[in-house]
């Protein structure tokens, strides 16, 4: 239950500094476990039948099909609560949730985009992955803060997407963190556990960001 566990985790963090805390649960996991296929099962069956490309494959289209979706349905629930101002909604994820968050400042209208460690785990076995992202921060819609801690399992997708944002003229903001835990798997959960380190840089540049 590693979302619970992080929800529990962040939520105080981001109320404290003033920002509703909204974390849904992907389909097919924790509180949506009805809601469908889990994509850590399906990416999985993927790999069994034909190996790391296809798993690859199968990410991507998920990712940019089916939890795209959701999360701009999340968006559109959103902007319909009368708790939130439209004019101050974010978008922040770690991991397949930095994929999202990418994805959605492509598309969804956000003042900022977060994204700690995404595509980390799966960067350079996945050239699709690479183009998709790539193709998203070249036409996003907000500035985007990239962070990842430096024990993390791969800090190319942070370094190669802030400098293609630098090359068309896009805002953003890119910071590689000391080494958190002992391992890549301690390090790429930074985005969770370790705002006591992140927190002042994150809410300083959503505050620049998304006006009042």
């Amino acid at each position: 239950m590693m979302s619970e566990q992080a929800f529990a985790a962040l939520g105080p963090v981001f109320a404290s500094h003033g920002w509703v805390f909204f974390g849904p649960y992907r389909r097919g996991q924790g509180l949506s476990a009805s809601a469908g296929p889990y994509i850590g099962d399906q990416i999985a069956a993927a790999e069994k039948s034909g190996g790391i490309s296809v798993a690859a494959a199968a990410m991507v289209r998920l990712l940019e099909t089916d939890h795209l979706d959701d999360q701009l349905a999340a968006l559109a629930w959103l902007r319909k609560q009368n708790f939130v101002q439209l004019s101050r909604i974010a978008v922040a994820g770690n991991s397949f949730g930095g994929i999202e968050t990418v994805l959605g400042v492509e598309r969804g209208g956000y003042c900022a985009g977060i994204d700690s460690a995404g595509g980390a785990q799966s960067w350079a076995q996945a050239p699709e992955l690479q183009s998709l992202m790539t193709h998203a921060v070249r036409n996003a819609k907000a500035p985007i803060f990239f962070f990842q801690a430096a024990n993390d399992f791969d800090l190319s997708p942070s370094k190669t997407l802030s400098a293609e944002m630098n090359k068309v003229g896009k805002t953003y903001k890119l910071k590689i963190y000391p080494s958190y835990g002992d391992s890549p798997r301690d390090g790429h959960s930074f985005g969770y556990f370790g705002s006591e380190v992140w927190a002042e840089d994150v809410f300083r540049f959503l505050n620049q960001y998304c006006a009042k």
